[in-house]
């Protein structure tokens, strides 16, 4: 048994990591999808968005066909940072405050030299743009439940149902690693190897982080910093079976950090991005070598 475990992380091992290519950003498909998309903010009253002027790329698509899409800023892998939202497609004013970003890092290349950032502002798509929006994607499974890892199999079915008490809105799914968004998001780490994550979730309002535990009190003291900057709370969470957490922060040793913006409303979009941008702006800044931090003061 546990050789043929061992086989079945091998081979999704090498078809994770298996380079895909490049589907074409100008056609009609991808140019009606970012015109649906801007016809959803649009009601949200997001008209300061022009996600079409964003450098997209995508390789991946959902079950339903809607393109997992990401653009990336600058190429040092030295300091590279990936930056995630609506993974829950429920979770809305998170897509405003990362499409916003990448705005403002394509008009300002100075914000990311000597840096990588990776912005994938839209993880479930079908979640969002379903109607209503909903937490879970098109096969009803919760993404941050599905990342393979190690604790899965005997887990996570488990905790769902002890837990969770069999809720929908949390379900993990069959097996790990089952869906197009998790296998997406997998995917962006293994290209771009970032020594930082940020993933965006709302409605419970805390900063939250995972990783390398034995940085864990002077990455701890940094956040503690921007928790006083921001007035926001810090906040330990803790981890799931399949969660990002887990899979990125404890089991890799990349700086995780959750920010839970603190309500899911559309209309506060905007004054989230304010009072959250400087403190997401000194997370892409902070340098990190291999697992060990190069600045604390700023």
């Amino acid at each position: 048994m546990k050789i043929r475990t061992l086989l079945l992380f091998v081979v999704a091992f090498f078809w994770l990591s298996k380079p895909a290519l490049p589907s074409d950003t100008s056609t009609k498909e991808f140019q009606g999808f970012l015109r649906e998309l801007e016809r959803r903010f649009a009601e949200y009253g997001w008209r300061d968005l022009k996600p079409e002027k964003i450098p997209w790329e995508y390789y991946r698509t959902t079950d339903r066909g809607r393109p997992l899409f990401f653009a990336c800023f600058g190429n040092d892998s030295e300091n590279c940072t990936i930056l995630l939202a609506a993974v829950h497609g429920d979770e809305i004013p998170t897509i405003y405050v990362l499409f916003k970003l990448a705005d403002y890092l394509k008009e300002n290349p100075e914000a990311y030299r000597g840096g990588c950032i990776v912005v994938a502002p839209l993880v479930n798509p079908d979640g969002f743009l379903a109607n209503p929006p909903q937490r879970v994607n098109s096969n009803g499974i919760d993404l941050n439940r599905n990342f393979p890892t190690r604790d899965w199999r005997k887990d996570a079915l488990r905790h769902w149902e002890a837990t969770a008490h069999k809720n929908k809105r949390y379900y993990p799914g069959r097996k790990p690693g089952s869906e197009d968004e998790t296998r997406f998001q997998i995917a962006l780490i293994n290209r771009f190897k970032p020594h930082k994550i940020l993933s965006l979730h709302s409605p419970l309002g805390f900063y939250d982080f995972d990783g390398p535990s034995f940085h864990l009190d002077n990455f701890g003291k940094w956040l503690e910093k921007i928790s006083r900057e921001t007035d926001y709370p810090l906040k330990k969470f803790g981890v799931y079976p399949g969660s990002l957490g887990n899979y990125a922060g404890l089991e890799r040793g990349i700086f995780t950090v959750t920010l839970e913006l603190p309500s899911s409303e559309p209309r506060m979009a905007e004054q989230f991005y304010s009072k959250f941008k400087p403190a997401v702006t000194k997370f892409m800044d902070l340098g990190i070598a291999g697992h060990r931090l190069l600045q604390l003061s700023d």
